[in-house]
C-alpha cells in the first residue's frame, strides 16, 4: 500500500462565553485506491486563548471511513470507540514512545502556532455596526416589532439577545440566518415582538469576538398617542393652575392697595 500524506490548515471561531476559539487542522491519510480509504486521521488544535497551558491537541482516527478512536491531550490518552479501536487505543496508551510523540506533536503543531494564528485572525476582524429600531406591523395589533441588526462584522459567529428590564427574553424572538455581504463580512437581524409598557427597559445585547465584553443597546421607546395625550393634559392643567394663581395674586394685591390709599386721603 502506498501511503501519501497531506497537510491543510483551517481556522474556525467557536462560541464559548463569547470567547474566540481557533482551531488548526492537519490531515493524514493512507489509501488503497482512489475510491476508498484504509486509514484517515485529523489532527486538531483547540486554542481558546494565547496561554500555552490552555491549548488542546486532538486526534480523530478513522479506519475504512469509521471513527475508531480519539486522542485528547487534556485527558492524556487514546479512547477507543469501536472494538478494534479499543484494542489499538490500549496498545498506544501503553507505548511510551507514542505518549512522548503526542506531547511533542502538541508543542510543534499547536503551541508554536498560537501567536501566528491569532495575529493573522485579528488583522481581518471587523466589529459589527448595530442598528436598533421599531417597525410598523399592523398584523400584530398593539404589539411592537423591534429589529436589532448587526452589519459588516467578521468572523461569522455572533450572538444577539434581548433584555427586558434586565432579564433575557426568549418569547417572541426571531433570529435570521447570518447573511454574507458578498465580500468577507456578514450581517444578521434579530426581531422581538412585544407589548411595551411605559416603564419597560428593552435592550439588544450583541456578543462578538471583536468585542471585549457584550455591548448593550437600549431602545428609547417613542411616546404613544395615549402617553402624549396624558402628558399634554398634565401640562395644560399645570399652565392653567399657574395662570389662576397669578390672577389671584394680582387681585389680592389690588385689594390691599385700595384701602391704604383711602385712609391716606
Amino acid at each position: 500500500m502506498g501511503e501519501k500524506s497531506k497537510m491543510s490548515r483551517t481556522q474556525q471561531v467557536g462560541w464559548n462565553d463569547v470567547e474566540e476559539e481557533k482551531e488548526i487542522k492537519y490531515e493524514r491519510d493512507g489509501s488503497t485506491d482512489q475510491d476508498g480509504y484504509f486509514l484517515f486521521a485529523n489532527f486538531w488544535c483547540a486554542v481558546p486563548s494565547r496561554k500555552p497551558e490552555q491549548v488542546e491537541y486532538l486526534v480523530d482516527w478513522y479506519f475504512n471511513k469509521e471513527l475508531t478512536m480519539q486522542y485528547n491531550s487534556t485527558v492524556g490518552n487514546w479512547m477507543g470507540l469501536t472494538p478494534a479501536g479499543l484494542i489499538t487505543a490500549t496498545a498506544l496508551n501503553e507505548d511510551e514512545h507514542d505518549v512522548i510523540q503526542r506531547k511533542v506533536e502538541r508543542i510543534l503543531i499547536c503551541v508554536n502556532n498560537v501567536d501566528l494564528m491569532y495575529n493573522i485572525t485579528e488583522e481581518i476582524m471587523a466589529e459589527p455596526s448595530i442598528s436598533l429600531h421599531a417597525v410598523e406591523d399592523h398584523s400584530s395589533g398593539p404589539d411592537t416589532m423591534l429589529v436589532c441588526s448587526a452589519f459588516d462584522f467578521y468572523p461569522k459567529l455572533i450572538r444577539v439577545t434581548w433584555l427586558r428590564n434586565r432579564q433575557e427574553v426568549t418569547k417572541g424572538v426571531t433570529l435570521s440566518e447570518v447573511f454574507s455581504n458578498e465580500d468577507w463580512t456578514y450581517q444578521v437581524h434579530s426581531f422581538l415582538e412585544l407589548t411595551p409598557d411605559r416603564l419597560d427597559e428593552v435592550s439588544c445585547v450583541v456578543e462578538h469576538a471583536t468585542l471585549k465584553q457584550p455591548k448593550i443597546y437600549r431602545w428609547d421607546s417613542p411616546l404613544s398617542w395615549s402617553d402624549r395625550s396624558y402628558i399634554a393634559g398634565g401640562v395644560c392643567a399645570l399652565v392653567l393652575g399657574a395662570l389662576v394663581l397669578f390672577v389671584g395674586v394680582i387681585q389680592h394685591k389690588k385689594k390691599s392697595i385700595i384701602p391704604n390709599f383711602s385712609r391716606a386721603l
